[in-house]
């Protein structure tokens, strides 16, 4: 059942079943910048697996923009980008701008010593 919470100023009603804030991966001030009232690009990682291999897209606004090939990674440094970490990992270092997968494999030699 939604419990409705209304205030004199808005309407608005939580649904408390599917509001979670440990489930929310991104805050809404990552997605919109209120100061120049512009929407920010959506970054995302895919991992794509392969018959033999695994590789991982990075995707803004749903269009890969990048391939990172999982057999240039040792399998440790695979393992790292499996888990959430990995894929923050990766986002941030989209952000940072680094553009080739020999950049992501040194700084992931990096993380895991």
């Amino acid at each position: 059942m939604r419990q409705r919470y209304i205030d004199e100023s808005d309407d608005f009603f939580i649904d408390e079943k599917k509001a979670s804030p440990t489930n929310s991966l991104r805050q809404d001030n990552d997605l919109f910048d209120e100061a120049s009232y512009t929407a920010q690009p959506v970054i995302s990682v895919r991992r794509v697996e392969r018959a033999s291999n695994e590789d991982w897209e990075i995707l803004v606004d749903r269009k890969p923009v990048m391939l990172i090939k999982g057999t240039r990674f040792s399998k440790p440094e695979r393992a790292f980008l499996r888990t959430p970490q990995g894929m923050s990992f990766m986002i941030g270092g989209y952000k940072n701008g680094w553009k080739s997968v020999s950049e992501y494999k040194r700084q992931v030699g990096k993380c895991l010593t």
